[in-house]
């Protein structure tokens, strides 16, 4: 697989399934009518919420592309936008779960009944985010092993010619990223403990607070696992990508002929990097996906 079909093929099915999923999210969203007042309230809320985190997701990418081409801060600024985007995001959810519900009655009752992460989150989520913060933070070390003395790029040397060739995941960029990824679970299991304790919404009964319950961790999880899983696509990519153009040619003169030999890691290695490059595509499209879908059960 050559160079750019690498990138290109991972980005057209990133485009094709946006479009899909986009079309099966549409055709299965419930009119605000057909839905009780309390899901109502807290469904609008939601939307001020995410809105509210989507402009300061916007501001920070807009404050990194600011920054000169050439910045290297902005090099890395772009690394850890989808996750710094992720921890705003769960920091403003975080806050509009401290502050709402507000049960406005002088007289308060409360529902005798225990409620944990285990019970509010959806397991699958919770194992997905799970697995994809490990896997980033393994794609993390793996790359600042393989990486150069640079951080930025993955070289090699054989005795009688050499090359690099950048970005690559090493230190440099993975450094920011792990620390980015560790905010974004610090911040996304607060958001998670945070959930079965605030109050009851007003107006609920038992099986619509637990499925707003529910869904207001799937709206955590499902935004940091996209960017988790994003960001580990975005370095499986670049990182495949570098390491597939590792090689080159030297030339010897022989006689009156000009030989050239092509060197590099050899033909296992480049097909492991190419293997790399779309694993990470498949993981956009799995980011897509996590991102798009909404959360179940909230009745009507």
């Amino acid at each position: 697989m050559s160079g750019p079909a690498v990138v290109v093929l991972p980005l057209l099915l990133f485009l094709v399934a946006a479009v899909a999923v986009g079309a099966v999210v549409l055709s299965r969203r419930v009119p605000s009518h057909e839905l009780t007042a309390p899901v109502v309230r807290a469904q609008r809320r939601g939307g001020v919420v995410a809105a509210i985190a989507l402009v300061l997701a916007v501001a920070l990418v807009a404050l990194g592309l600011s920054l000169p081409a050439t910045s290297l801060p902005r090099t890395r600024l772009i690394a850890v936008a989808p996750l710094a985007a992720a921890a705003l995001h769960a920091a403003v959810l975080l806050a509009g779960e401290l502050s709402w519900p507000r049960p406005a009655q002088r007289v308060r009752s409360a529902r005798l009944a225990v409620r944990t992460v285990r019970a509010d989150a959806p397991r699958g989520m919770v194992r997905l985010f799970t697995a994809s913060c490990v896997l980033a933070w393994a794609v993390c070390v793996v790359g600042t092993v393989l990486a150069d003395d640079s951080g930025r790029a993955i070289g090699y040397a054989d005795g009688v010619a050499s090359g690099s060739a950048g970005p690559f995941p090493g230190a440099f960029y993975a450094g920011p990223v792990a620390l980015a990824a560790a905010v974004v679970v610090a911040l996304t299991w607060a958001v998670l403990l945070r959930v079965p304790q605030r109050p009851a919404v007003p107006g609920a009964d038992a099986a619509t607070d637990g499925a707003l319950r529910r869904a207001a961790a799937h709206r955590a999880l499902r935004v940091s696992t996209s960017a988790v899983l994003g960001t580990t696509a975005a370095l499986l990519v670049t990182g495949g990508g570098a390491a597939h153009g590792m090689g080159g040619q030297w030339g010897e003169q022989v006689g009156d002929v000009l030989v050239w030999h092509d060197v590099g890691p050899g033909p296992v290695w480049d097909a492991v990097a190419a293997g790399v490059a779309v694993t990470g595509g498949l993981l956009l499209l799995a980011a897509l996906a996590v991102l798009l879908v909404p959360a179940r059960g909230v009745p009507r």
